[in-house]
């Protein structure tokens, strides 16, 4: 008789469980929902995240509101104090796929930056989701950083320093708008100053360092020196090119290698 209640007892909160579940099931279904193609994105200062970010109500969807935080502080900068408030392209609509494109920051380098969607449908129902990105320091940041001093230039064809006393206080700036110059320092070479410096860019791998700069007696006459990056830290910054100078009795393609320390700028 005991055995006989306990098992009609447990039949019983079995019916009521699977009863409570499928309620909350049937609850559920009503509700938006919004998804992430990812939940997290890590890149470097000046690369873009896209994420596609989908949403759908069985009543329809009001709005889609998107909050930027910045060390767990909203970032006021961000939209309209922080946020976008975004309607569907159809008033009511029940699903939607929205493209959401962020371009990572070098002033939020090692910050905890997080977004966080949320679907709003006609009845006011909500549902959310929340996004992690991580920017991480760009060589093309770096560049732009510090100013650059030649500190060694050396012939590797000829296996020779070829570093001159009038040298040896030049240096580069890169500004971050792709614009740059170089320096002669106190003890300009002869032909210190002949060329104009007009702007730098990083290809995509950070392995080719492009420098452009023009005749300041022919405006019209551009130069355009492509650069190998050995290396590159916080520090220092290593530079391999190869010249033609068979004008100067030498070969076609006479490797030298530049290395350069960082300042402050």
């Amino acid at each position: 008789m005991k055995n006989s209640l306990f098992k009609l007892i447990g039949i019983c909160l079995l019916v009521i469980i699977a009863f409570n579940a499928c309620k909350k099931d049937k609850q559920d279904l009503n509700k938006p929902v919004v998804a992430l193609s990812t939940d997290s994105f890590t890149g470097k200062s000046g690369q873009s995240a896209t994420i596609r970010v989908t949403v759908s109500s069985p009543v329809g969807i009001k709005s889609l509101v998107i909050t930027k935080g910045v060390n767990l502080q909203q970032d006021i900068a961000f939209g309209e104090n922080g946020t976008l408030n975004i309607a569907p392209e159809t008033a009511g609509q029940k699903s939607w796929d929205y493209t959401f494109t962020y371009q990572l920051k070098p002033e939020e380098v090692d910050k905890l930056v997080g977004f966080n969607f949320k679907v709003v449908d006609v009845n006011g129902a909500e549902a959310e989701k929340d996004l992690t990105v991580n920017t991480t320091v760009s060589a093309a940041q770096i560049l732009a950083t510090y100013k650059w001093n030649l500190k060694a230039k050396f012939d590797e064809t000829l296996n020779v320093a070829d570093f001159k006393d009038c040298e040896k206080d030049d240096f580069y700036t890169f500004n971050a708008d792709g614009t740059m110059q170089y320096g002669y320092g106190t003890s300009a070479c002869d032909f210190d100053g002949f060329n104009a410096y007009t702007g730098w860019t990083l290809s995509d791998d950070e392995k080719t360092l492009t420098i452009t700069y023009a005749s300041i007696f022919d405006p019209a006459k551009i130069t355009v020196d492509k650069y190998n990056v050995r290396a590159l830290s916080k520090d220092r910054l290593i530079l391999d090119i190869a010249y033609d100078l068979t004008v100067f009795g030498l070969s076609d393609h006479e490797v030298y290698v530049f290395t350069y320390d960082a300042s402050n700028k």
